[in-house]
């Protein structure tokens, strides 16, 4: 594994609005390259085919052998939920579904709502066979506004009266949503700030909420996991191949030198072009110097750092 911490996949966030195809990758990556992945339920239901990832022949296989215990959901009194369709059902109704363009629950139409209960009932069928644990995060309404009000500093603000007045008008706020309505408000017409704002303070200070200490989430700082090959990641490819019969110590070593010597992009050229031919030849290659064990956990957080992981 690339990294020893669960991860929690903020990069799967369904506010993104992302592809089926990017949702899938950055989940199977989180399986191949973590150890142990978490999600939150408006990951899981709130991403238009989704479901059909727990449908890969290889997740199940590993969700349910080696892989047991590691897919944890962990949202707001999720633990005793039953089904996600009443999960959803205990949802209130100004919860805004992201794939519908952020449209209230309390405004769906007949005809969207029945898609939805469908989607659910396809979610729910599948996550019996992949054994996810429910976990609950401890989260309160004042949980979101601490966290960011931690992260928040002056240099986002031309005086201190700026600063002080953002304090004071943003006291009330509880969602996400919430943040982000304030911040367009507030920075109108500047949207380098507001974007700045959103991805370096709101959106980190969200994440860390359902993570816990020695965890982990991903940003999407440094893209270079996506461009992993295909093959890597088809149904055909098992995670044990990848994670067991390679030498699980030796392959983060020989990424991590190259990241702390030559930089991201050759890492992307190790991935791309080498990985494959490394894992048929386990490093036979013995030219190669490795770190000790020692090193790799004590060089460890450059590596985080340039792949846009924030550890709690």
């Amino acid at each position: 594994m690339l990294f020893k911490e669960k991860m929690y996949l903020s990069n799967c966030d369904s506010v993104r609005g992302l592809s089926n195809e990017e949702i899938r990758k950055r989940l199977l990556i989180g399986l191949v390259f973590g150890n142990g992945i978490i999600l939150s339920p408006n990951i899981l239901f709130d991403n238009r085919g989704i479901a059909e990832i727990l449908t890969q022949k290889n997740v199940i296989k590993f969700l349910n052998e080696e892989g047991l215990g590691t897919f944890i959901i962990r949202g707001i009194n999720i633990k005793d939920i039953g089904s996600f369709s009443n999960y959803f059902d205990k949802l209130p109704n100004n919860y805004k579904i992201s794939y519908l363009n952020g449209k209230e629950k309390g405004a769906l139409s007949k005809t969207q709502l029945k898609e939805i209960l469908t989607n659910l009932h396809t979610l729910d069928e599948m996550l019996t066979a992949v054994h996810p644990t429910y976990e609950n995060a401890t989260i309160t309404k004042e949980s979101l506004s601490k966290e960011i009000k931690q992260r928040i500093s002056k240099k986002y603000f031309s005086s201190e009266e700026d600063f002080q007045k953002f304090l004071f008008q943003s006291q009330n706020l509880i969602s996400r949503s919430e943040w982000y309505n304030f911040i367009n408000i507030f920075f109108e017409k500047n949207n380098l700030k507001i974007a700045s704002l959103k991805t370096e303070v709101i959106d980190p200070a969200y994440n860390s909420l359902f993570v816990k200490p020695q965890e982990s989430f991903i940003q999407d700082n440094i893209r270079i996991l996506d461009k992993i090959p295909e093959k890597i990641l088809s149904t055909g490819v098992t995670f044990n191949a990848l994670r067991k019969e390679i030498e699980l110590i030796e392959y983060p070593i020989k990424a991590f030198e190259i990241i702390s010597t030559l930089g991201t992009t050759e890492l992307l050229k190790f991935l791309t072009d080498e990985a494959l031919s490394y894992i048929e030849d386990k490093t036979q290659d013995k030219t190669i110097s490795f770190l000790s064990r020692k090193n790799w956990f004590g060089l460890y957080p450059i590596l985080s750092k340039k792949m846009g992981l924030e550890i709690k």
